[in-house]
């Protein structure tokens, strides 16, 4: 891999490259490009324009989706949000159920928000109930996306 500046577009197209698991020439062929042009897409410079263009990237994404998350985060980043894959997945019998699922996690993680800022104030250990709050939210947040997205599904299947 190329050395990179950490949080410019090349870093984010480096990884997304290296994240397929492919030669760079096999990723070039699969893209219909040059690996001249592969590697001047993994370039670090600012005084030029160009770059490995949007839809080759896409495609990337769509064939390997392990590339399109350092994409996903790098674009993110600019947009001044963080992305964090969820498995948006698996069996739902009723949006009925997710809705109790919705209730429980975010419950779950309530209450561990309110045990770290009880840590917080010096009544225990702070490092380990923040630990905890964090694994709480990111479950309520994974309960509360599975719920969206099964909605948006529906939506587009209307």
């Amino acid at each position: 891999m190329r050395d990179q500046i950490y949080g410019t577009i090349q870093s984010a197209v480096c990884a997304a490259v290296e994240a397929t698991g492919k030669r760079h020439q096999d990723v070039a062929e699969f893209l219909g490009i040059r690996g001249s042009t592969l590697s001047y897409g993994m370039e670090v410079s600012e005084t030029r324009p160009g770059g490995l263009g949007v839809n080759y990237l896409h495609r990337l994404g769509a064939d390997c989706p392990a590339a399109a998350l350092p994409l996903a985060q790098h674009f993110a980043g600019l947009a001044g949000g963080v992305f964090q894959s969820v498995n948006v997945g698996g069996v739902v019998t009723s949006l009925y159920a997710q809705c109790g699922t919705v209730a429980k996690e975010c419950g779950e993680a309530q209450a561990a928000i309110i045990r770290a800022a009880e840590k917080a104030g010096g009544h225990g250990n702070s490092a380990r109930a923040n630990a905890e709050a964090l694994c709480e939210i990111d479950e309520a947040i994974e309960a509360l996306t599975r719920a969206r997205a099964s909605i948006v599904a529906s939506r587009d299947a209307a």
